[in-house]
């Protein structure tokens, strides 16, 4: 029975975790893809609002620097009107003509080398070092002698978003250039979209960073502090980047930590089609993390075994139900209707199972057989003898203890199984029980006085016996028993 309520709990337990196993995992699945559907619309309308966002500052600006184009060019071409009176640039009071317009001034050489500037920082530059590009295009403006006014772009080595305006000298040997950082205008500081990125950034958990590159790999800022070049990341920063601009294509790639966490680096080539001059190709770079979808996978696994600690407790109560409601089915598929004791065909399983254990301890087995039973039955009443064979399986119970275990084949035929037997303690039950009948004969129920007990037993002789060895030889007491008057023990010899 113990060993039934065992089973049944562990086949529920199992039962109970493959389904929350199966139920949970299907549905972490099932969240997963929907987070990944989930992700990446956010991340298209993140990337359509950012777009939108930088194509409508860029035409606001466009048309904010059409009015300091024609001041750029007017002082540009006051320069080249100094060139012609003095072409030694070398003389030229830069820091006096910067007061008087406010812009930045540099004078490339016919190698695109910066030699003369009111912006230290780039004194000396040179373009075919740095950036052979934009050189091939500064020397076909200084060998054109037009004007050109380049939209906003960034500072070839801080990054800041600067106006740049080109003319060159009459002769074609300089190109003067007038630079003006968008920072300190004012106008253009209410149409940044540096400001408009970091709240963006502020709206969205995963969303991690926003920056804008120029052709040239050059983040584009309004903060001087704010330094990045693309060629200053790593190789598949860098890789990334360059398809992006080839392939005018979204370009991504993924970046794996500890603890599940992934970062997406994406790559957005948009062109600002209002602006004018070199640089109008832009790269909008979006990194995200996926911290949500590892939150939402924390409470899945959190629901998982709240889940499972669930089912067990609603198995253990099932099996609580279970057992009240089969127990006395069980009880009578396993035992005898009357007396409560253990029925043949209980005592053929158990014993079978004691027998293939195949250890070291003896069984032993009593057979019990009431003398003159039919004489009660026909004087008393079946009513009283089943009273008796009642009463007479509680002695033996009492007797077999822990023993053993009692059995009632039919009738008045009893059996105690005794699982580690000797001769004596066969012995010992055996006449306990011819006693216990013995003092009930001695009571006042006149239906005992006529009844008493034959019993035989035998003793396992090797551990290759079956239960039919061992109950043909038991039987065999049992007769001798009653042959020999009844009311006695008898053991059978073991060959």
């Amino acid at each position: 029975m113990k060993n039934l309520h065992f089973k049944l709990f562990l086949s529920l337990i199992i039962f109970a975790i493959i389904l929350v196993t199966v139920v949970t995992f299907t549905n972490r699945k099932l969240i997963q893809n929907d987070i990944k559907e989930q992700t990446l619309s956010n991340w298209l309308l993140i990337e359509s609002q950012v777009i939108d966002d930088l194509q409508t500052i860029d035409t606001v600006q466009y048309y904010l620097e059409d009015q300091l184009t024609h001041e750029v060019e007017k002082e540009l071409r006051k320069m080249a009107n100094l060139y012609n009176e003095n072409p030694d640039v070398a003389t030229w009071d830069l820091e006096r003509m910067k007061k008087e317009h406010g812009m930045e001034i540099f004078i490339l050489d016919e190698t695109n080398t910066v030699i003369h500037t009111t912006y230290p920082i780039d004194l000396g530059m040179n373009f075919n070092e740095c950036c052979q590009e934009l050189s091939r295009v500064l020397t076909q403006r200084r060998m054109s002698g037009e004007f050109f006014s380049d939209g906003l772009d960034g500072s070839t080595k801080l990054g800041e978003v600067w106006k740049y305006s080109y003319l060159a000298t009459p002769d074609h040997k300089y190109l003067l250039e007038l630079g003006v950082p968008m920072n300190k205008i004012p106008l253009f500081g209410n149409f940044n979209f540096f400001d408009k990125a970091k709240i963006i950034i502020g709206q969205y958990d995963d969303l991690l960073d926003i920056k804008i590159f120029n052709k040239a790999g050059f983040h584009l800022s309004a903060n001087e502090d704010e330094i990045y070049s693309v060629n200053s990341s790593d190789p598949e920063f860098q890789e990334a980047f360059q398809r992006a601009i080839e392939t005018s294509s979204v370009v991504q790639y993924e970046k794996y930590y500890n603890g599940g966490i992934v970062e997406t680096y994406r790559f957005l080539p948009y062109d600002t089609l209002r602006n004018k001059g070199y640089s109008t190709k832009r790269v909008a770079f979006m990194k995200y993390n996926n911290m949500t979808e590892l939150a939402l996978l924390k409470k899945n696994t959190q629901q998982f075994y709240f889940t499972l600690v669930i089912a067990i407790i609603t198995s253990f109560i099932t099996l609580v139900v279970l057992n009240l409601i089969l127990m006395k089915t069980i009880r009578l598929a396993e035992r005898d209707p009357l007396t409560g004791v253990y029925n043949r065909s209980t005592y053929l399983e158990k014993i079978e199972r004691l027998l293939k254990r195949r250890q070291h301890q003896e069984i032993g087995l009593l057979l019990f057989d009431v003398d003159n039973f039919k004489q009660v039955n026909d004087q008393y009443g079946h009513l009283k003898g089943d009273m008796i064979l009642v009463e007479l399986a509680k002695i033996l119970e009492r007797l077999a203890h822990k023993e053993g275990f009692v059995v009632r084949f039919g009738g008045d035929e009893f059996a105690i199984v005794i699982k580690n037997a000797t001769l004596e303690k066969m012995e010992h039950i055996a006449n306990e029980a011819i006693e216990e009948v013995r003092l009930k004969k001695e009571s006042n129920d006149l239906a005992w006085q006529v009844l008493s007990l034959s019993i035989g037993g035998t003793l396992q002789a090797n551990i290759q016996e079956t239960e039919r060895d061992l109950y043909s030889r038991a039987d065999d007491a049992l007769y001798a028993s009653k042959n020999d008057g009844k009311n006695r023990y008898s053991l059978s010899a073991i060959s």
